[in-house]
């Protein structure tokens, strides 16, 4: 006989999870107490249950595996939500457990309609997180504890990856079962491949173009297709653009690789996207602020996607000319079968004076590497200098605003180094949780985190697991007045009317002395290499605040 909370904490562990992101209540008691007698599981206790998913998001992103939150009833589970909501919209397989008052105590039990609440800090969470999860239950019977795990996990992983939430009361928490009766849950197979058609369909399009174009997201990385997306470049050689969580597949140095586009991207990626005769899709869900509204795009170009998601290829926001519901690795993998098979030298001789456009184009229309040598500092200029002092053992973190914009349009990911960040919800202040999700997931690894002095002040409790568990993540708390980006928002449209946008009276100092935090100051230019050196010298957490211009100029497009 074992105890439910053992057994999920050993089904845990044997996903090849070590760490769990918790914070402890009495709504999950028994939880907490299976994870703490684990031999092999270790506990993360974050401050607030809101980053918990955020560092179980990075946690997944960065090894491939899925992440595991464990969080209590009622406003531990809804302090969670966000970073749910983060893990869904960013596809980021994430497990969240939660602890719930007794059965007989939940509104779900009751089977009494519209009824708020029943136990003490009961909330109907399933409810709440039903459209932001691939599935999401409330475990009754403890023997079927198994079976609701196994396909929470199976649909994490699977298709699209995405988080999932299982609910487990306190008494079957409690309950003591009998593994060998537990049932276990037996996936419906899926048949996601790409067919013959689908391959001939691109050899095509292929032929009839003069000017094509690649556009990539994470689904290359997620699928395991990075070789073999280089594979495809090997071949044909073509001009290649990324999305936001994409960029860090190629270095910006391949010859095919032109950097991240969008609203947040380049002039040079812009004038190809508009360019560009045939657009082939793969792993990207192609977002607003990437294709534009209206669509960039010319008008004249076909588009293909291929994505995993269907509900993606139906989208009525843009004339997708063919779509290929399929897992990118088979796609791939038979596109490249099929390459190998033809004279593909034929197709790739009729691209070269587009590809030699295009690299002239990047030479004028490059990164932003702003050679601003006077005070106050350039964030351009800080990030770039950041990115040529960084190596391989590197991890890069930003936040939302204005490290979002200056990351990725000055980080060129030469040295084969990652980036996590916030895809499509842009919430302010994940970076040090996810600088946190980082570090358990890569102890070797040293993370730089670019955050803002607006950004940082939204999740700065999380300063104290940081000091805690002392992890290897450099926090440049870039001191730009406040909410640079919104500011620069607001004089756009508001004639500089600016409210909740002005200097923040912080003393940075104070707060890394008040959490433990080493604190270093960048005021100048002239000291960035000699502070940035001096902290990558050194393992453990620091605090650096970085002086820069309240006036910054960002760069977008559109």
């Amino acid at each position: 006989m074992i105890r439910v909370s053992d057994y999920i904490a050993d089904f845990i562990y044997k996903l090849g999870v070590s760490h769990v992101f918790m914070l402890s209540g009495g709504g999950s008691i028994y939880l907490d107490d299976g994870i703490a007698c684990h031999p092999h599981l270790k506990e993360i206790c974050v401050i607030n249950e809101a980053t918990a998913p955020m560092m179980a998001e990075a946690y997944s992103r960065l090894n491939g595996n899925i992440g595991v939150v464990c969080v209590t009833t009622g406003p531990g589970g809804t302090n969670a939500v966000t970073g749910v909501a983060e893990a869904w919209v960013d596809s980021a397989p994430v497990l969240v457990i939660s602890g719930q008052v007794e059965n007989k105590n939940t509104t779900s039990y009751s089977f009494i309609k519209n009824i708020r609440t029943l136990g003490c800090q009961e909330l109907n969470i399933i409810d709440v997180v039903k459209s932001i999860t691939k599935y999401s239950y409330i475990v009754f019977d403890p023997y079927d504890i198994r079976y609701h795990l196994e396909k929470a996990v199976y649909y994490a992983k699977s298709g699209r990856p995405g988080p999932v939430w299982i609910d487990v009361p306190l008494d079957v928490q409690a309950a003591m079962i009998d593994e060998t009766f537990l049932k276990g849950f037996v996936p419906e197979l899926l048949d996601i491949k790409t067919t013959d058609r689908d391959i001939d369909k691109i050899i095509e399009f292929l032929y009839n173009s003069k000017k094509p174009l690649v556009v990539i997201g994470q689904g290359v990385r997620q699928s395991g297709s990075i070789d073999d997306f280089k594979k495809f470049l090997d071949y044909l050689q073509i001009p290649v653009i990324s999305s936001r969580l994409g960029q860090d597949i190629l270095s910006f140095d391949h010859l095919c690789n032109f950097g991240h586009g969008g609203f947040k991207g380049s002039e040079l990626t812009k004038k190809i996207m508009q360019e560009a005769d045939f657009i082939l899709s793969i792993g990207s869900r192609l977002s607003v602020p990437f294709i534009g509204s209206p669509v960039i795009f010319s008008k004249k170009s076909k588009l293909v996607v291929v994505n995993i998601d269907v509900v993606e290829l139906l989208r009525r926001d843009i004339n997708i000319d063919y779509h290929i519901h399929s897992d990118i690795k088979d796609f791939l993998l038979k596109l490249n079968n099929k390459i190998e098979i033809i004279d593909h030298s034929i197709i790739n001789e009729s691209y070269k004076e587009w590809l030699i456009y295009c690299t002239s184009q990047k030479k004028e229309k490059s990164l932003v590497n702003v050679e601003k040598l006077s005070d106050p500092i350039d964030l351009y200029h800080f990030v770039s200098r950041l990115d040529v002092l960084s190596s391989e053992r590197n991890i890069f973190v930003s936040d939302a605003g204005s490290s979002y914009y200056v990351c990725g349009q000055s980080l060129s990911f030469s040295k084969g180094q990652r980036e996590i960040t916030s895809g499509a919800f842009a919430s302010m202040g994940l970076s040090i949780a996810l600088s946190i999700g980082c570090c358990v997931a890569d102890p070797e690894a040293q993370v730089l985190t670019v955050t803002g002095d607006g950004s940082v002040e939204v999740n700065i409790q999380e300063l104290k697991t940081l000091s805690y568990y002392n992890f290897n993540a450099k926090i440049f708390v870039i001191n730009n007045g406040g909410y640079l980006s919104i500011r620069n928002t607001q004089d756009k449209l508001f004639d500089g009317r600016y409210i909740n946008s002005t200097e923040s009276p912080l003393n940075f100092k104070k707060i890394a002395d008040a959490f433990n935090v080493p604190y270093f100051f960048i005021d100048s230019y002239k000291n960035i290499d000699l502070v940035v050196k001096e902290v990558m010298r050194f393992d453990g957490c620091a605090l650096i605040e970085v002086l820069c211009d309240n006036k910054q100029k960002i760069h977008t497009q559109y």
